[in-house]
């Protein structure tokens, strides 16, 4: 039997969050489809849906809530769906969240609702409720229901770089990090390669939900460094060559790599585009055949990437400052 569930997405970037909810349900659940697409809202329905995992993975998705009314964004609309809410006789709390231009206030929702539960007999306790009701407030409407899963926002800045013990200027941050590793697919348990790991910040996000992690890193100072970002987790760092992987053809599940720009291994590599080239070359002989590779870059390199003969689902930008936008492709 399908649910319907509504995802809360991030506005902190502007595709990404959509492409994670969808990577997530095909990874924690038997089968979706998507009933609409809102303004930072996805509504779904699943089959089998994994909660705990789903919670356990999210990034640039707030919460998940499993939808108990549907309401026209207006007040009136919001009463009915209220008198309609078929709940236990227990007390109560609702928590409204207003997602973009939405003509409705969260407070005036939280009101509206209340007072129509209120009116029906039940009890509201703001401090410690039996039941919190949520409410995804959006310009096309309200989705009234039980929240489910939510993202560890606490967890992420706690990881930001600089709290690392091993450090370096210009790491991409842990959520858009571990949003990336969600895209590529890899499933709890299979391996997962970032052939230029740096401080391994997507290692460490694979390696927090239960992946495999293999880096391999051409400078043996940053494989010490990487090291102790990793304590505890299940991941292997190695010196290599991302020209030279040292591993098996179709011997890993997936794939994650920001490209190094202005580092020393483009030297020692050759120019960049020599590094490109022979990298995509090497990832394509150790993917498993049909699995997913995201590649971070700041050009729009997505014709190597066709030419080294990867499909390009979809293509992500992301502006980090004037000189730098990363241009980020999801390949198989």
């Amino acid at each position: 039997m399908e649910t319907r569930y509504a995802f809360e997405l991030s506005g902190e970037h502007p595709t990404i969050p959509k492409s994670e909810a969808l990577s997530l349900l095909e990874i924690c659940s038997s089968g979706h489809r998507v009933v609409s697409d809102l303004d930072r809202c996805l509504v779904v329905e699943a089959r089998d849906l994994d909660i705990h995992r789903l919670g356990k993975r999210m990034a640039m998705i707030h919460r998940v809530v499993e939808v108990w009314a549907e309401a026209e964004p207006t007040p009136e609309g919001v009463v009915e769906a209220a008198k309609d809410l078929d709940l236990p006789e227990k007390t109560y709390r609702v928590r409204a969240k207003r997602l973009g231009d939405a003509p409705l206030m969260s407070d005036e929702v939280e009101r509206k609702v209340g007072s129509a539960l209120w009116r029906r007999g039940y009890k509201a306790d703001m401090k410690d409720p039996e039941i919190e009701i949520r409410a995804i407030v959006t310009k096309e409407g309200v989705l009234l229901g039980n929240e489910v899963a939510c993202s560890d926002r606490v967890g992420f800045r706690a990881r930001r770089p600089h709290k690392k013990p091993f450090f370096h200027p210009g790491t991409m941050l842990p959520k858009l990090s571990r949003a990336l590793v969600n895209l590529s697919r890899v499933r709890e348990g299979e391996r997962l390669l970032d052939p230029f790991p740096g401080t391994a910040g997507f290692l460490v996000e694979a390696g927090l939900v239960g992946i495999r992690g293999l880096g391999i890193d051409v400078q043996e100072e940053i494989v010490r460094g990487a090291k102790s970002n990793l304590e505890g987790l299940d991941c292997t760092l190695l010196v290599g060559d991302a020209m030279r992987l040292p591993l098996k053809d179709r011997s890993v599940d997936g794939a994650v790599l920001d490209a190094p720009y202005g580092r020393s291994a483009l030297i020692q590599g050759g120019s960049r585009d020599e590094l490109l080239a022979g990298s995509l070359a090497e990832l394509r002989r150790v993917l498993v055949p049909k699995r997913r590779m995201i590649y971070v870059d700041d050009r729009p390199v997505g014709e190597f990437v066709e030419d080294a003969g990867f499909e390009v689902i979809e293509i992500h930008t992301e502006r980090v400052h004037r000189s730098l936008t990363r241009h980020i492709f999801v390949c198989r």
